[in-house]
């Protein structure tokens, strides 16, 4: 479903990201992307962040492998299929040279505080089936490649391996990754109603707020 403008049609996604531009405002500006972004971010909560982290990448794997067995035709099955390697592979690399590399362990209780953001995608994956995987992992993404672009632009990202993760979510193989997604939901069923994907949008965001809120607790 689309709206038009003055200046011709708004794609479905141009008019999630519109529609739920304040709480990604919110979202972009939460303590944890500040202080990675303003090179203060503590060594316990960083170690948290890596543990909580490499956990929700599981979920997304297995977000983007039910995309694959529901794709729709054969170019969503290949963009999910990419993302699977991606996250298994390029990600899964960068979790172990970092928790090898860093000066302090989790907290064992973190994966506990975090878990949020885990349940509500796959509570929305349940609910909403293909559709929904689309439009939470177009939430993450398009925060993440945000974020970090800014971060990577015009802020002082401590070397190592906060930066390598910043530049990761960066460059330009992300953008296309989140590209990728927000061609998934510009083609969703007309017939889907704005505000269920809205709720999915908008609940996803939140849920990022509450897990990288989960490394101070």
């Amino acid at each position: 479903m689309s709206e038009r403008t003055p200046h011709g049609p708004v794609s479905r996604s141009g008019r999630l990201l519109g529609a739920c531009a304040a709480t990604m405002e919110r979202a972009l500006g939460m303590r944890f992307v500040e202080e990675v972004t303003a090179g203060t971010i503590g060594d316990t909560a960083y170690a948290d962040y890596l543990a909580i982290e490499e956990s929700f990448v599981e979920t997304a794997t297995r977000l983007h492998g039910l995309a694959v067995w529901d794709a729709p035709d054969r170019t969503a099955l290949e963009r999910n299929a990419r993302a699977v390697h991606a996250l298994t592979t390029e990600q899964a690399d960068y979790f172990r040279a970092a928790r090898a590399a860093w000066p302090v362990p989790a907290r064992p209780d973190v994966a506990g505080r975090a878990a949020v953001l885990s349940e509500f995608a796959l509570a929305a994956a349940r609910e909403g089936g293909y559709p929904a995987v689309m439009t939470v992992l177009f939430a993450a993404e398009s925060l993440y490649s945000a974020w970090c672009t800014r971060a990577h632009e015009r802020g002082d990202v401590p070397a190592g391996p906060i930066a390598d993760w910043v530049s990761l979510h960066a460059g330009a193989e992300f953008r296309a990754g989140v590209a990728a997604l927000a061609a998934q939901v510009d083609a969703l069923p007309a017939d889907l109603p704005d505000e269920r994907v809205d709720r999915w949008f908008t609940g996803m965001l939140e849920a990022e707020i509450a897990f990288h809120d989960a490394v101070y607790r």
